[in-house]
């Protein structure tokens, strides 16, 4: 092999290999088991515009569901909506469908729905996930990001949860502490 050619092609592989390193670590980065939760009071604040803070209204968002339907966040005022962003190649996310699933289990029949917002991932991948662990809540893509903009999730996994009125009521930033989640959803759902 021509020397120019096998600089060039170790050059190139050496690039490879740090482009997947860096992807890695900002993927590492965006993804926490660690967490930080912001909970509302009884102010009114429902005339504010829509902001992904504790007390606001929820930004509205139109995603296509894994059957091909369109979700509204605006379609659930007067419900409990749990929103969680989340993402398949996120080992702290995937940790948390046992704790979601049971939160689901407790809170379905009490007008509370569950909807994950997997983050730019192809459907496939977040198909096969949802079938495999035969997870029955919503499941929408965020393809561009724009959803997780708005909301400012700068780490996943990330959650909300917004009241009947489309106020937002908790932020949990990392993963999920059950048992808070639960106060908040017991209280809500009374």
């Amino acid at each position: 092999m021509e020397k120019g050619l096998r600089i060039y092609l170790l050059r190139s592989a050496r690039m490879a290999l740090l482009a997947l390193v860096l992807l890695g670590l900002v993927m590492a980065q965006g993804c926490t088991s660690s967490t930080s939760y912001v909970m509302g009071g009884q102010q009114d604040r429902s005339a504010l515009s829509p902001a992904p803070d504790v007390g606001r209204i929820a930004p509205d968002f139109s995603l296509t569901d894994l059957g091909a339907n369109e979700v509204n966040l605006s379609e659930f005022r007067g419900s409990i909506v749990f929103v969680y962003f989340w993402s398949v190649l996120c080992p702290a996310c995937r940790d948390e469908f046992a704790k979601i699933e049971a939160l689901y289990q407790k809170y379905r029949d009490k007008g509370v729905t569950f909807i994950g917002v997997d983050l730019l991932e192809p459907e496939y991948r977040v198909r096969q996930f949802v079938q495999q662990g035969g997870y029955p809540w919503i499941f929408v893509i965020d393809t561009s990001g724009q959803v997780a903009r708005n909301y400012r999730v700068a780490t996943i996994p990330t959650s909300f949860v917004v009241d009947r009125e489309g106020t937002i009521g908790l932020v949990s930033i990392g993963a999920i502490n059950k048992k808070i989640t639960e106060g908040w959803l017991d209280q809500a759902t009374k």
